[in-house]
């Protein structure tokens, strides 16, 4: 049996459709909405892989922040006390801050250069670069003098020497921290800062979700 179909134009025409036609588009238009939508699922989903994982979790274990701040002649308020005042504040607010100088299984570490050029008697140009990375403490087992003993695998770690444990970076923000702008003012890369650090922020809970009470 068949059947027939008519679009609306905005003239308010009508056009007749064959039915062959529409079996045809059926296809395309659903694999258009699946398209569409199957990133919004997985977004929503925030699923945790297994190098998510090893980059960020931490059994929602407290991070202490280390703040190194380098600062030649470039804006005045960034200094190691503000940085590391910014920094101490957000990992506080969600409840992931450790004191400084506490013993932990990762440390997230902070470093702002910035310089201040001269161009002119009345032009200055600020550079900066900044660089957020997670460092976890990390069983080598190359270094286990251990292993050659019979019995005894790759993933045996219990007991592990300090000598064989070693810090490795697992995370670094994608944000590019380094560049340039005209003037001596603080703020844009306060701005940046503020801005990584609410990213480790994010997907540290995303990741040590289920680890969290």
């Amino acid at each position: 049996m068949s059947h027939s179909y008519t679009i609306d134009d905005s003239s308010g025409k009508e056009f007749p459709v064959s039915e062959t036609f529409v079996n045809a588009a059926r296809p395309i238009i659903a694999a258009l909405v699946f398209g569409l939508l199957a990133p919004v699922a997985v977004a929503a989903q925030g699923s945790v892989s297994s190098r998510d994982r090893f980059a960020l979790f931490a059994a929602c274990s407290p991070v202490p922040v280390e703040v190194f701040v380098t600062n030649t002649g470039g804006p005045a308020d960034i200094t190691t006390p503000a940085v590391e005042g910014m920094a101490t504040s957000r990992l506080q607010a969600a409840g992931i801050d450790a004191p400084a100088g506490r013993p932990g299984a990762s440390t997230l570490q902070l470093s702002v250069f910035v310089s201040a050029q001269r161009l002119s008697a009345t032009a200055v140009v600020t550079v900066y670069v900044i660089r957020l990375r997670l460092l976890k403490l990390l069983y080598d087992r190359q270094s286990d003098p251990r292993m050659g003993e019979a019995g005894r695998g790759s993933g045996d770690s219990p007991g592990a020497a300090p000598e064989w444990l070693n810090w490795a970076p697992t995370w670094e923000t994608p944000q590019q921290g380094i560049g340039f702008y005209l003037g001596r003012d603080g703020g844009p890369v306060t701005s940046l800062v503020a801005s990584m650090l609410d990213e480790f922020v994010r997907e540290y809970a995303r990741v040590n979700a289920e680890a969290c009470p």
